[in-house]
Formats: C-alpha cells, structure tokens, sequence
C-alpha cells in the first residue's frame, strides 16, 4: 500500500466523511489550491478528469507569466484524461484582469462545459461574478491558486490537491501504475468536508476512490437540521 504524503497543518484535521457527490463537477465556481508549480498538473488532472463535458469544451485561461514560471499544458496529457484536442481552448491574456473577463466571455458563450482559470488573486466580487455566469450557462468554472488566498471567496467549494505516489502497477512491481492524487475538500457551501485518494481509471479516463488510503467512505445526507452526515451503517458521523 502506498504511503499518503504530508499536506499543510491547516488541512491535517478535515479528516470527516463526505457525500460522493461532491466528486461530481458542479455548476458554479469552485477553487482549488496546490502547494506548488509541481501541483498544478495534480489540480488540472482533478478537475478534468471528473468529467460532465459531453462533448462542449474545456477551456483553459492562463495568463502569459504564469505559463513561463509553471510550464504549459502538455495536449497529450490532457488526451490521457479523455479531453480531445478539438474540445480543447486555451486562452494566454496578459495579466490576471484579463484572464477573469475570458473567463466570463467564455462562459457566457455557453459553448464550454469547463472554465479552468490560473488566477492567484480574485476578489469577491469578481468571484461572485464567476459563480453567477457560470451557473446561467449550467457550466463549472474553478481558479487554480498556488498561493495563500488573500480575499474572501464566492466558490461553493474549495479543494486542495496533491500527487500521490502511484498505484503499483498490476504486471512490473518496479513500474508505476495509475496516477494518484490526494484530494481534500476544505469548504462547501453545504458543511461537506473531508479527504481522500483518488485514482485515475485508463480506461473510462474517470476518478475513481481508492479503498483503504483514506477516511473516504461514502456518506449519505442526515435529515436535514442534524448538520451531520449518516454513515453507510445508517449512523451519524461527527
């Protein structure tokens, strides 16, 4: 079994179950933090491989300066998480106030099923904008932020991605196998926390949860009020 790896103190706690569901790519902003330029291939892999574009696009808006200090999407990366070269479009705007207005444009167009946007610093208003178009065009946008948030946020939810060390491979014990992430969901608008490993399947080009890595079992909603949720047992979980 491989070993988790190390995420921020902040995080070390939201250890509590949380509805699969939130897996699913939402309609609305949500926002996903990596330690590091190494993490944001991770937070890209999370939020492409969740699926739900049915054949619209996938648009990526990065500005120009973060392309040279992070590196550029690989195409053939992306194929591997079962987004197509002619679903693809990546925007380069100059500065971070231009790629929030092609982020909008974009959603606005109606044409994309995912706006991904490297954005470090979004006000709240402008995050509250995001979630507002996105929603209109029944679309989910996300911004990927590498560094501590200085503003208050809009997103429904907020996740924290890592790598994890692969799965081993079924044929080659000294190959790697399917590609791993640590996923911790820090914030939903509905209380939801919790963390998990995720896996990805070669086949559907899907996540899959992984099974003994963490506290990740499914959990059904409680009646409403209890502000906990029901294990698959049927009891409360704190």
């Amino acid at each position: 079994m491989s070993m988790a790896i190390s995420l921020p103190d902040d995080c070390g706690a939201l250890n509590r179950r949380f509805d699969a569901t939130a897996f699913a790519p939402a309609k609305g902003l949500e926002e996903v933090c990596v330690a590091d330029a190494a993490g944001v291939a991770a937070g890209l892999a999370f939020l492409t491989a969740r699926g739900g574009a049915e054949g619209r696009l996938v648009a990526l808006v990065v500005p120009r300066f973060w392309l040279h200090e992070r590196g550029r999407p690989y195409a053939q990366g992306l194929k591997a998480l079962g987004i197509e070269a002619q679903h693809l479009l990546v925007a380069t705007p100059h500065s971070e106030a231009e790629a929030l207005w092609a982020l909008e444009e974009v959603l606005r167009s109606g044409a994309a099923a995912l706006a991904i946007g490297a954005v470090e610093n979004a006000s709240l208003v402008a995050t509250r904008r995001l979630d507002l178009i996105a929603r209109q065009a029944g679309a989910a946008s996300a911004l990927i932020r590498t560094t501590p948030q200085k503003s208050l946020s809009a997103a429904r939810r907020r996740w924290r991605i890592a790598a994890a060390p692969s799965a081993p491979h079924p044929f080659d014990n000294r190959a790697s196998g399917a590609p791993r992430w640590r996923a911790v969901l820090e914030r939903s608008r509905d209380g939801a926390h919790g963390e998990a490993i995720l896996e990805l399947d070669d086949e559907t080009h899907r996540l899959r949860l992984v099974d003994g890595l963490a506290d990740h079992r499914l959990a059904q909603r409680a009646p409403a009020g209890s502000g906990r949720f029901a294990g698959p047992d049927g009891r409360r979980a704190a």
